[in-house]
């Protein structure tokens, strides 16, 4: 895991709250809710790939938008209320982290859906 910047350490302790609820199956009605095509890039736009380099104690990098990159999520369990497909955009500082990111997409997404 990478370190999450702490403006928005309450924001993703909510997303891993929400992501325990629906796979526990008691958030059907908020999985429904949350599916579809977020336009608002993953983490406000922060550099996902940059948090494998900072050193400890760094800073977050914000991306741009002209290195921007999708990933479908799909609800792989076996509920009988599935969320739909979910599409996420991803935006990066540069070239560089952005093909990073094409190669192994699930190495730098948030894990367990906290995005």
């Amino acid at each position: 895991r990478f370190p999450v910047p702490f403006f928005l350490q309450d924001l993703v302790t909510k997303l891993n709250i929400t992501m325990i609820l629906t796979l526990a199956g008691l958030g059907g009605a908020l999985a429904t809710a949350t599916t579809g095509y977020t336009d608002a890039p993953v983490l406000f736009g922060y550099d996902v790939v940059e948090y494998f380099n900072l050193k400890e104690g760094g800073e977050g990098v914000v991306g741009d938008s002209q290195y921007s990159a999708n990933i479908t999520a799909s609800d792989l369990s076996n509920a009988t209320n599935k969320m739909l497909d979910t599409e996420y955009m991803f935006y990066f500082k540069d070239q560089t982290n952005l093909d990073k990111f094409k190669n192994d997409p699930w190495k730098y997404a948030p894990k367990y859906g906290g995005f």
